[in-house]
């Protein structure tokens, strides 16, 4: 059974998924030239080069695949490992009132007047349990599914990591699953390598940790809890596929709408459970009338509208 964490009760609005708003989390893959972006607010392109005898455009280094397996407790080896996941449509429930928190990420508007015309519709939808993989990156790649399509799309829901300390203070034991310290060398090799000058580098001091030039969701996110009061979610359409970082608390995949959606996820594994998959039970207070929802609203076609973040709020996709 995964350990559990309390949960606040807020009410979170979706936001559009585009790789400025996701970078703290991850990585958004997409063909910039499909970007329901303006112009403006559109990321720089990436390095592009001609192939497959002129009759393609190679974008290079669309994600980031990370393996941080030689910090795991058993230092057991990961491989690449390709799998695919048939996600069925979530049910959600019907929107209510209620006295849930608005997101600091977002105003929802409460206003009923939207609703009563049938010009829109609001619903919910309850999340229960986070994971994260501490030590590998994890793409999500859709098959099948249109940019078009109005009727089908999917949610990536994610949280930050709370430092270890506000951890404890949320649950009155240490986080679930401490990332272990790393040993300090005492070799002789190690000692020379304090020295200064170092007899090793041309530098004065050993060399910086691999991890400070690193982009934010390359590093290790350390043993803390998620955020939840920093909870977002974002809605993808069918040309975008996303890269959680190493150690990312996010939902399971979440898919909205008609129809199911297979989605091919790469990333690498070595087979102990809790290294490769941890996971954490969202609990409600007994008193409280929900926990952490993200209210989903859609237009008459179905498809999702969005209420913060990046573009106009209410914008279609």
């Amino acid at each position: 059974m995964p350990p559990s964490m309390p949960s606040p009760s807020i009410r979170i609005p979706v936001e559009l998924l585009s790789q400025s708003s996701f970078a703290q989390f991850g990585t958004v893959i997409e063909n910039p030239a499909h970007s329901t972006l303006p112009r403006s607010q559109r990321p720089p392109l990436l390095d592009t080069v001609s192939a497959n005898q002129g009759t393609a455009v190679k974008i290079l280094d669309v994600t980031r695949m990370t393996d941080l397996y030689h910090l795991a407790p058993s230092t057991k080896p990961a491989k690449a490992v390709m799998n695919m996941f048939v996600c069925a449509p979530r049910d959600l429930r019907p929107h209510e009132p209620s006295d849930s928190m608005p997101s600091s990420w977002g105003d929802i508007d409460f206003d009923e007047e939207d609703y009563e015309d049938g010009g829109s519709e609001r619903q919910l939808f309850d999340v229960q349990i986070l994971e994260r993989h501490p030590f590998t990156t994890q793409t999500f790649i859709p098959m099948g599914l249109s940019q078009a399509d109005k009727h089908t799309q999917y949610l990536v829901i994610v949280a930050p990591t709370l430092p270890a300390s506000a951890s404890r203070r949320h649950t009155g034991r240490p986080p679930p699953y401490p990332t272990p310290k790393i040993k300090k060398s005492r070799s002789i090799k190690d000692i020379f390598a304090r020295a200064r000058p170092s007899p090793f580098t041309n530098e004065k001091g050993p060399p910086p940790s691999q991890f400070i030039r690193s982009h934010p969701s390359q590093r290790p996110k350390g043993p803390g809890l998620p955020d939840l009061k920093n909870l977002r979610a974002f809605v993808a359409t069918g040309n975008q596929a996303v890269t959680y970082g190493a150690g990312t608390w996010h939902a399971p995949m979440a898919v909205i709408g008609d129809r199911p959606i297979d989605f091919v996820v790469v990333q690498f594994a070595n087979g102990v459970s809790d290294e490769d998959v941890q996971e954490v039970i969202l609990k409600p207070a007994p008193s409280a009338e929900e926990g952490m929802v993200v209210s989903v609203d859609s237009d008459r076609s179905g498809r999702v509208l969005v209420k913060a973040g990046v573009g106009s709020v209410k914008a279609k996709l």
